[in-house]
């Protein structure tokens, strides 16, 4: 197999080709631009990796990778917008550069890149089952992002429902990422199925580190908002964790501070409310409930496929996920 940054470059040359352009080109130029930001593109890197585990050649799968990544990013430009986030990747966001209408009419014409993208990607005799567990995926993504703004609203969601929660708005498109990887490279649906719950676990894991970081993480290296969560008062487990364990008088203070949306003493909420955390030791145990889900899911992965490097592959990389500092 090639080499995981080798995918990786042929991931980034097939998204530069995309055709992401048109009249008006203030519709595509927001398309063309969150594109550029890079991240860690292991969505569609998974893609490869999963299809390449049943024999399929990489540049096979490279349709169905960027769709992958076409949608991630959709959801990212509108996840933005609702979280009035001003940072993307260590750059402003899509709706800064521009304004919010054309960064929510970009966002609708990357989806509808997805659907031309896989329509050349996938073979007649699939493409019903793909589009099929796409549109159930991307509606998953979008309950997933509305329940996580009702729970701005709320102060006594349970971890259940916030684990429930991430694994619609993050995991089942890390769990479709590898369905359709082995799909495409001729795995059976059985065996496809376990690699997609083999992705929610993981999709989970990383979620819940992903909270950790932003919170927790240098914003030097994530790129992001020093507490952006905090900011916007969102119910991340970490703070889920945190009311539950602390003393009354505490929790009525992080309360309070959560009900404060005055601008000037956003650092101050984030201050707070993060010393809390850490007196909590929900930063800990947001760790471990995180490796959880990841071990859950290499232990899914373990006896799938028929090309062990490849298999290998997703493994490493589900474990530099785990250790990641952005």
């Amino acid at each position: 197999m090639a080499a995981p940054h080798t995918i990786l470059d042929h991931i980034e040359n097939t998204l530069k080709a995309l055709p992401l352009h048109g009249t008006p080109d203030e519709l595509y130029a927001p398309m063309r631009y969150i594109l550029t930001l890079g991240g860690k593109r292991f969505r569609p890197l998974l893609v490869v990796l999963a299809g390449g585990m049943y024999g399929a050649a990489e540049d096979t799968l490279l349709g169905g990778a960027a769709a992958v990544e076409i949608f991630h990013n959709f959801s990212l430009m509108h996840d933005d917008i609702m979280d009035q986030a001003p940072l993307r990747r260590g750059q402003p966001t899509v709706h800064h550069v521009w304004n919010i209408p054309t960064a929510i009419l970009a966002g609708d014409g990357m989806l509808v890149k997805v659907y031309e993208v896989l329509l050349g990607a996938v073979a007649p005799h699939l493409l019903p089952e793909v589009l099929t567990r796409f549109n159930r995926t991307a509606l998953e993504v979008v309950e997933g992002q509305q329940l996580d703004m009702n729970f701005e609203g709320r102060n006594d969601v349970t971890e259940a429902e916030y684990l429930e929660m991430i694994r619609l708005k993050t995991a089942v498109l890390v769990g479709f990422s590898l369905w359709l990887g082995a799909r495409l490279g001729g795995a059976s649906a059985a065996e496809a199925q376990e690699l997609y719950l083999a992705g929610e676990r993981m999709g989970i894991g990383f979620q819940l580190y992903d909270d950790y970081l932003d919170t927790f993480g240098d914003p030097a290296l994530t790129g992001k908002q020093p507490g952006g969560d905090i900011r916007v008062s969102k119910k991340t487990w970490l703070l889920i964790h945190t009311l539950q364990h602390v003393a009354e008088g505490q929790k009525h203070e992080a309360l309070a501070w959560l009900h404060d949306k005055t601008p000037a003493r956003a650092n101050n909420k984030v201050a707070a409310i993060t010393a809390l955390m850490a007196q909590a030791g929900a930063h800990s145990a947001c760790q471990q409930i995180s490796e959880a889900y990841y071990q859950q899911g290499l232990h899914k992965v373990k006896d799938l496929g028929t090309v062990p490097s490849y298999r290998t592959a997703i493994e490493e990389l589900a474990g530099k996920l785990m250790q990641r500092t952005s």
